[in-house]
């Protein structure tokens, strides 16, 4: 009798590059549906465990188990318009989102690889170290393409490789969806978004080239950003450990290069120079990792059926324990009979906190966010979110009892849980909420009312702008705050260095995302609890555990990008100025929201002639933006292009119309100087030219409550508005004074011009804004 079915456990590099077999997605399955958590989960596994492996040689990445049976009788017109063009097809029955997501990433990575190899020619020079690695890397583009592409030896193939992982879809269609073909164009032939890419990968076209679909459009990007943080996290300490694990037997990284640099030579050079190198070297042993050392499970059954009673049974699983579940007996051993009173309580906060989830997946998901942020915290360990990296972390870590560092680890377990409980966990508050949890806990935590809302605010936002990496940080400020209770000296310091960290990485955040729009600043908040240089970390930076050093920290981080000086505020306000005033802060809202809210704080008109729509400091409290409150207050809730996106097509003020706001793209609309904030109900309402816009800013700012202006019917004449949007006059009366739009009420009342160059201007006065209030926080 046959086998019915053979498994194997293979290294991705086997399960690929197997000659001459494609994979087939039949019609039965599912579309691509993997999105960027997916792929920011896969491509940080992957890093992750190519840094796990400097300190355990042997980790391997288990990526799951694949079902495939094989196609008994490829059909020509189905599977491929030429007879014979590949030698096997396997169906795939389980695992088609990771074979087609894998197959992008190698995409990603030949691209990274080919563009590296370039870069190290040409900044080498004669430096036999970076021609060394530019043919390694050039070599392993051919090898990391196996993942994407199937080689042909049909005679006639135009390319002779084609895609491995082609899909069945829309049976009307002529051919049938996807198809190898011989020569055929590719969107004749490879119609699926996926299968598309990878035909357009091996003809050499570029990624950033591609129209993609928003789906696989932000799976590429996430894969592009994640390398791009970790490729800035390259230097020689790095390179050094990977050298190391180069030259270990049985590591997954052995011989990952045939020819070790020497990195004295490396060192001894240019910042860009070494800056390449050694970002090369991390994307090689990074490629290498990914085709070594991850692995999958594959079973390949003779019949359909039974694969489909495979998948079914494989499946069928319980409840799985999460990683501190299987951690927490040898908690219970090590303190022995001191279990009760000397840990328990700890250990009780962090299930009090895990057993509320109500399914098993959400648990095990606050639960792997917890282990991983307390890994950061207390020794930099950067985790995945894999239950045996966490176990074994938690293990290795865990000190011997009765020392105070054995506490410490425990408290701090249960210190992130209960932050991430009531900090991070909560949903956002509804629209104008004025019982705000958040501000109602840091009260009760002993935090003055101001200093508790405007915490809360900087909270919010980033909570918001989902930089979940602030949160590491803050935690250790927020345990400060649990262990001073009841301490009014204590509580009294423990209060205002909580409010000043959470100022800073709130300033930090908005500076750096403001001048550059670019990836978040993950790996800097990393080095604040890197043992290998002054940290701030439980295990050995508690001295540093200050406000002062956050901020100093944070100051060297932005001059680090060249937006900022760290020793000086005068210097520092020209270089983010120049930097931010030009960015598109309109692609990154809630950064944008925030950066509007600080310029708009306690502030006044300013009335002097020629500076009509900019603001002048006002008295404190006469404009209190910067509060939780109005944080969640629907008048705020939507950000308002005053020139539209979009150029309109139809003009009827076309005196007043500048055609430089629209240089063919959204790089003038989307600057800050360009932006406000409405409520959702005005915004939707007003018309989109500049006189409207002008006459409906002046209603929502009722002039004539606070100063002497014209009246409706005069301003009317002289903006030259012949009809008023029928929602205005109930829109109006039932808001409130907004002082942040009575600037540019006036400007419109003076009849002032909204073009290019104002943009440029309150662009740049705005930016002055943000930054005066923002320095101050961390300095």
């Amino acid at each position: 009798m046959a086998q019915p079915f053979t498994h194997s456990a293979e290294a991705l590099h086997g399960f690929f590059s197997q000659m001459g077999r494609g994979f087939y997605i039949p019609y039965y399955q599912r579309n691509y549906s993997w999105d960027d958590e997916n792929a920011k989960k896969l491509i940080t596994d992957i890093f992750a465990a190519v840094r796990r492996t400097l300190s355990k040689p042997t980790h391997a990445l288990f990526l799951g188990t694949v079902i495939l049976h094989d196609e008994k009788n490829p059909k020509l017109g189905t599977h491929f318009d030429t007879p014979n063009l590949l030698t096997k097809v396997s169906n795939v029955v389980d695992g088609q989102q990771r074979i087609t997501s894998l197959a992008i990433l190698a995409c990603v990575f030949a691209e990274y690889a080919g563009r590296l190899a370039s870069q190290l020619t040409t900044v080498g020079g004669a430096h036999a170290e970076f021609a060394s690695l530019a043919n390694e890397l050039t070599d392993e583009v051919r090898l990391i393409r196996e993942f994407f592409s199937v080689e042909t030896t049909k005679g006639g193939a135009q390319p002779s490789r084609k895609p491995i992982v082609i899909r069945a879809g829309d049976v009307t269609s002529n051919p049938v969806s996807d198809q190898w073909t011989l020569a055929g164009a590719i969107d004749a032939f490879y119609r699926s978004n996926t299968s598309s890419l990878l035909a357009n990968a091996i003809n050499g076209v570029k990624l950033a080239d591609l129209a993609l679909d928003d789906r696989l459009k932000s799976v590429v990007e996430e894969f592009i950003d994640t390398i791009d943080s970790q490729l800035e996290t390259a230097d020689q300490v790095l390179a050094s450990r990977l050298l190391v694990a180069n030259d270990m037997e049985g590591s997954a990284l052995e011989r990952f290069t045939g020819y070790p640099p020497d990195l004295t030579k490396i060192g001894a050079l240019g910042a860009p120079e070494q800056k390449c190198f050694y970002s090369a070297v991390l994307l090689l042993a990074a490629s290498i990792y990914l085709r070594k050392g991850c692995h999958v499970v594959v079973i390949e059954c003779l019949d359909e059926s039974l694969a489909f009673d495979m998948f079914q049974s494989l499946n069928a699983t319980g409840t799985p324990l999460t990683a501190f579940e299987v951690f927490k007996p040898a908690v219970v051993k090590a303190w022995g009979a001191n279990y009760s009173t000397g840990i328990k309580p700890q250990v009780d906060r962090i299930e009090r906190v895990f057993d509320e989830e109500s399914t098993a997946d959400r648990k095990e998901d606050l639960t792997d966010r917890v282990i991983v942020s307390t890994a950061l915290v207390y020794d930099g360990t950067e985790l995945s979110k894999r239950f045996s990296e966490e176990r074994d972390w938690l293990t290795a870590t865990l000190p011997a009892p009765p020392s105070a560092l054995a506490a410490t680890f425990v408290q701090a377990l249960a210190d992130q849980a209960e932050y991430f409980d009531v900090v991070v966990k909560p949903r956002r508050s509804p629209k104008n909420s004025t019982n705000l949890g958040l501000v109602t806990h840091l009260q009760q935590l002993g935090m003055p009312l101001d200093d508790a809302d405007l915490a809360a605010l900087c909270i919010y936002f980033v909570r918001d702008a989902q930089h979940a990496m602030a949160h590491s940080v803050l935690s250790l400020f927020y345990a400060k705050l649990l262990r001073a209770k009841g301490d009014p000296v204590a509580l009294a310091g423990a209060s205002a260095e909580f409010l000043s960290a959470a100022k800073a990485v709130a300033a930090f955040f908005t500076l750096w995302m403001g001048a550059s729009q670019g990836r978040f600043p993950d790996s800097d908040y990393r080095k604040l609890f890197d043992q290998h240089a002054p940290n701030m970390s439980l295990k050995g930076g508690a001295a540093n555990q200050t406000a002062a050093y956050l901020k100093g920290a944070l100051r060297l981080a932005l001059a680090g990008q060249g937006i900022y000086d760290a020793t000086s505020s005068i210097a520092a306000r020209p270089l983010w100025v120049n930097a931010a005033k030009g960015s598109p802060w309109y692609q990154r809202k809630t950064v944008c929201k925030f950066g509007l809210f600080v310029s708009a704080h306690d502030v006044g008109v300013d009335l002097a002639a020629g500076r009509e729509g900019f603001y002048v400091d006002g008295k404190p409290g006469s404009v209190p933006m910067l509060t939780s409150k109005a944080w969640h207050a629907s008048a705020f809730e939507v950000i308002e292009h005053v020139a539209t996106r979009d150029q309109p097509k139809k003009l009827t003020f076309p005196a007043m119309f500048d055609p430089a706001i629209y240089p063919g793209n959204t790089s003038i609309v989307d600057k800050i100087g360009n932006l406000t904030l409405l409520s959702m109900p005005v915004n939707s309402s007003v018309y989109s030219e500049w006189p409207d816009k002008a006459f409906y800013y002046w209603h929502l700012t009722t002039p004539t409550s606070t100063a002497a202006g014209p009246s409706s019917g005069a301003l009317m004449a002289s903006l030259g508005i012949a009809s008023l949007p029928p929602s205005l006059s109930t829109l109006s009366a039932g808001t409130q004074h907004v002082p942040h739009l009575a600037p540019l009420a006036l400007r419109g009342t003076v009849g002032a011009k909204w073009d290019a160059s104002f943009i440029e201007q309150r662009s740049q006065h705005l930016c002055e804004r943000i930054f005066d209030k923002l320095d101050g926080w961390l300095r």
